[in-house]
C-alpha cells in the first residue's frame, strides 16, 4: 500500500458518509480521508489536490459518478487514481457503463464494514504497483533516450580522431620515403589525434563508472593547501610554454574527507580547461575561500568565459560550447567533474571571473585542524 495516501469519500448521504470515513480511518490508518457530499465540490478537489482512491456512489448532485468518473479519466494528473463505485439498486447497462469508463470496483449496499476497507486497501495498492511500474517505465525511456544519445555522441565523435589517425597513417606508408620531411609532422597528427582518442575513451570509461556505482571512493583527511600545491606544481611547465601565469592565492588551512585522486582530477580538468581558452600572456587563478563548514575553491581564467544561459548546459553530459569544438574536448570533462563533487557532498558551478573569462568555483564540507 501507498506510504502517504488519500481518500476521498463522495456521499451525499450524510450519516452513510459519516460511517464510511470512521471505517476507513479505522481500518486504515495513516491514510488521509477527506469527505464531501456534492459531485461538483469532488471535482474541485481532485483537480485541485488529487486523490488516489476516490469512493463515490452512484447518484449525486451536481455532477453524478458516470460524469465524475469521464473528467477523472480525461485528466492526465488523475491517470492513476482508482475509482470504487457505491451503489444500491443499478441496472446492468448502468453498471456496465461505469465500468467501461474506468471504474475499477463496485460496492453495493448495504457495506460491511470489512469488506470496505479490504477494497480501499487492494486499491491503494494496486496504485502504488501502478506508479511504481510507471516511474520504471520513465526510468527506462530515459535511459534508452542517453544511449541513443551517447552513440550518436560517440559515432560522431570517435570517427573525427580515427579518420585522422587513417589518414595520416595512409599518407606515412604511401610517401614516408619520398618524402621524409613529411614524416615529423604526420607523425605528430597521429599522436595528437591518439591523445585525443584515449582522452574520451578514458572519460566514457570514468563517467560510466561513476554513473554505475562501480568506482571505489578513498576518502581520507587531505591538507587543502598541500593538494592545491601539488596540482599548481604539474601545470607550471605548461604554462610556461604558453607564457601564462599560473597564480595560486595563498588560502586558509582546512582539512577536507574527501577522495584526494578524485579531486585533483577535477581541478585538473578546471585548470586545463582554464589554460586551454586563456590567452598568450594572460592568468589564470586559483583561489579558495572559507565560510562555516564550507571552503570554496575556485579557478579563473581570462578566456572568452561562458556566454550567459549556458551556465548549466556545460555540465550536461556530450554538451560543447562552440567555442571549444576546435580545442579537441570531449565534452565530458565537466559532466564528470560534477558527478564527483556532487558525490563528495559538495556543488560545483560557473560565474563570470573579475579577470574577465570563467570563475568555476567547487564548494565542499571541510574541517579546522585541530578541532575535528
Amino acid at each position: 500500500m501507498l506510504a502517504s495516501a488519500r481518500v476521498l469519500v463522495v456521499e451525499d448521504d450524510v450519516a452513510l458518509a459519516q460511517t464510511e470515513v470512521e471505517l476507513l480511518r479505522e481500518g486504515l490508518p495513516g491514510v488521509e480521508i477527506v469527505a464531501v457530499n456534492d459531485g461538483l465540490r469532488a471535482w474541485e478537489i481532485l483537480s485541485a489536490d488529487g486523490a488516489d482512491v476516490v469512493l463515490s456512489d452512484v447518484a449525486l448532485p451536481g455532477i453524478d459518478a458516470l460524469e465524475l468518473l469521464k473528467r477523472i479519466r480525461g485528466d492526465h494528473n488523475l491517470s492513476s487514481t482508482a475509482v470504487i463505485l457505491v451503489t444500491g439498486v443499478i441496472s446492468p447497462e448502468k453498471l456496465f457503463s461505469l465500468l467501461e469508463n474506468g471504474a475499477d470496483d463496485c460496492l453495493v449496499k448495504p457495506i460491511r464494514g470489512e469488506e470496505l476497507v479490504a477494497r480501499v486497501r487492494a486499491a491503494l495498492t494496486r496504485v502504488g504497483r501502478q506508479r511504481q511500474l510507471a516511474a520504471r517505465a520513465r526510468e527506462l525511456e530515459e535511459k534508452y533516450a542517453r544511449a541513443s544519445e551517447f552513440l550518436s555522441w560517440v559515432s560522431h565523435e570517435i570517427r573525427t580522431p580515427l579518420s585522422a589517425l587513417m589518414s595520416a597513417a595512409h599518407v606515412l606508408k604511401r610517401y614516408g620515403r619520398q618524402k621524409p620531411e613529411e614524416v615529423e609532422r604526420f607523425a605528430e597528427l597521429i599522436h595528437r589525434e591518439g591523445q585525443r582518442l584515449t582522452r574520451l575513451i578514458n572519460n566514457l570509461l570514468d563517467l560510466a563508472k561513476i554513473e554505475a556505482g562501480e568506482v571505489e571512493w578513498h576518502v581520507q583527511e587531505v591538507s587543502l593547501c598541500e593538494l592545491l600545491q601539488r596540482v599548481q606544481e604539474v601545470f607550471q611547465a605548461l604554462c610556461a610554454d604558453r607564457s601564462l601565469h599560473l597564480q595560486l592565492v595563498p588560502c586558509p588551512e582546512a582539512i577536507l574527507k574527501v577522495d584526494a585522486d578524485k579531486l585533483s582530477q577535477v581541478l585538473t580538468n578546471l585548470i586545463s580547461n582554464a589554460i586551454k581558452h586563456s590567452p598568450e600572456g594572460g592568468t589564470v587563478r586559483i583561489a579558495c575561500d572559507r565560510s562555516g563548514g564550507h571552503v570554496q575553491i575556485a579557478v579563473e581564467d581570462q578566456g572568452p568565459g561562458v556566454p550567459a544561459g549556458m551556465e548549466e548546459v556545460i555540465f550536461q553530459r556530450f554538451r560543447q560550447l562552440d567555442l571549444t569544438d576546435e580545442k579537441g574536448g570531449t565534452g565530458l570533462g565537466l559532466a564528470i567533474s560534477r558527478e564527483i563533487v556532487t558525490r563528495s557532498g559538495g556543488r560545483i558551478w560557473v560565474e563570470r571571473s573579475s579577470l574577465g573569462g570563467a570563475r568555476f568555483v567547487i564548494e565542499l564540507p571541510c574541517e579546522t585542524p585541530g578541532l575535528a
